[in-house]
């Protein structure tokens, strides 16, 4: 009996022994496939993979509520000055050249402030119109003859829940490069709320009538769609390159569809959170069904849980709206997470933060005038937002908007397995605007 007992453990030992051999070969080979990317990522998305999105879930929730707690109190360590963070990556892409404004001098030597309009600037030289379907064309748009061109004013300055606020916290900063002589593109940090005041969320504003949104397919992401771009920007489109980020969760925990180029990847849901894409470059956020239909100006909808923001309120502990919202930790834990929403005005936000829970999200999407938002990609490396600016050689110089986001500055610029959403100027760069 004895020696049954001894056969049957030793049998059991051989059993595991090749199981963790297999696991060890299988995710090594993966990570192969996946330059970059930091092991225990590798080894998460191999289990979701195979069937083990279950078991990743405990373990990520055991992580966040045991092992990689967020600190309470404290000071951030960097700062709310967002181009004093020292998160700058120039990209070793090759450089290509801004298109030449007129009168090259004076756009040489003048900055102008963000108040300044279209119409105080020198008037950059026009090239045809945007188009992004069939095939996309690095265009810009025509700036009229009297060089003004209608632009969006920024939120007004956010207020800090932490008692006593940073300096530059809570106040729109620009960034980037001018587009016809305005910022396209702001950005600010903020305390999400007066206990864990050593982390920042950060926001990034879009003027959408200085840009274009373009939704890149990951070329894993979002599984079995089309895969026009091989999974990153086009180069011809750097130069109108403003910002990038993130795009959902995957299409298995998306708990929504996916339309794209007109195939159906996967059938559009009623009430369903969705980033619509049309064709001449808009970008709308809100709910399917309700906010749009299916139209042949639509390029893509992504959907991705309910809206985590309606109405310009909150709906994290709304019972109607989706009562998880992560793919695999609970709501309650402060973790990596993004959102995207939209104002009143048709400007988008987004948000990322280190620290984040569902309703800290959401709450922060609120404060900056999001009517309605919703939940992209979390935890660390698959959160990541950039925004970029451009020398007068036409290098293109990469910023993070949070320091501590993992992974290549340029990521979405390379081919990459998950789904991005690229803001490029719809009328030409100008210098930059610090």
């Amino acid at each position: 009996m004895f020696s049954l007992i001894k056969r049957l453990v030793q049998l059991g030992l051989v059993c595991v022994l090749i199981a963790l051999s297999y696991f060890g070969w299988s995710v090594y080979q993966a990570s192969k496939e996946s330059p970059g990317e930091p092991l225990q990522v590798v080894a998460a998305t191999w289990m979701r993979d195979h069937n083990l999105g279950a078991v990743v879930a405990k373990l990520e929730d055991f992580y966040y509520t045991h092992i990689n707690t967020a600190e309470v109190g404290g000071r951030p360590v960097v700062s709310a000055l967002v181009n004093n963070d020292g998160s700058d990556l120039v990209s070793d892409l090759p450089p290509r050249a801004l298109p030449t404004p007129l009168g090259s001098a004076q756009t040489a030597t003048t900055q102008p402030t963000p108040a300044q309009s279209a119409s105080t600037t020198a008037t950059p030289e026009a090239t045809p119109d945007f188009s992004f379907a069939p095939l996309p064309k690095p265009t810009t748009q025509v700036i009229p003859l009297d060089g003004v061109v209608a632009h969006l004013d920024p939120p007004t300055a956010l207020i800090s829940p932490a008692s006593v606020p940073e300096p530059m916290e809570g106040t729109w900063q620009p960034v980037g490069n001018t587009v016809a002589g305005s910022p396209a593109v702001y950005v600010t940090r903020v305390r999400t709320d007066n206990l864990h005041t050593s982390y920042y969320a950060t926001a990034m504003w879009i003027d959408t009538k200085l840009t274009k949104t373009m939704f890149i397919p990951g070329y894993e992401e979002p599984k079995g769609g089309p895969n026009p771009f091989g999974g990153s920007l086009p180069a011809e489109f750097l130069p109108l390159l403003l910002a990038n980020t993130n795009g959902a969760f995957r299409l298995e925990d998306a708990r929504g569809g996916y339309f794209y180029d007109g195939v159906v990847v996967k059938p559009l849901e009623a009430r369903r959170a969705s980033a619509v894409i049309y064709r001449d470059g808009r970008l709308t956020v809100g709910r399917w069904g309700r906010d749009f239909q299916l139209t042949p100006d639509v390029l893509a909808v992504r959907q991705n849980l309910d809206l985590i923001v309606d109405h310009g309120q909150s709906q994290v502990n709304n019972p109607a709206y989706s009562a998880s919202w992560g793919a695999t930790t609970d709501k309650e834990n402060l973790a990596w997470r993004a959102g995207m929403g939209q104002r009143a005005d048709g400007s988008i936000v987004y948000v990322i933060g280190q620290a984040l829970s569902a309703q800290s999200l959401a709450d922060t999407l609120v404060a900056t005038g999001v009517r309605r938002g919703m939940v992209l990609d979390m935890n660390q490396y698959w959160s990541a937002g950039f925004y970029f600016s451009h020398t007068r050689a036409g290098s293109v110089v990469c910023h993070r908007l949070d320091p501590d986001i993992g992974g290549p500055c340029d990521r979405f610029l390379r081919s990459y397995k998950r789904d991005s959403f690229q803001f490029l100027a719809a009328y030409p760069i100008g210098p930059k605007v610090n």
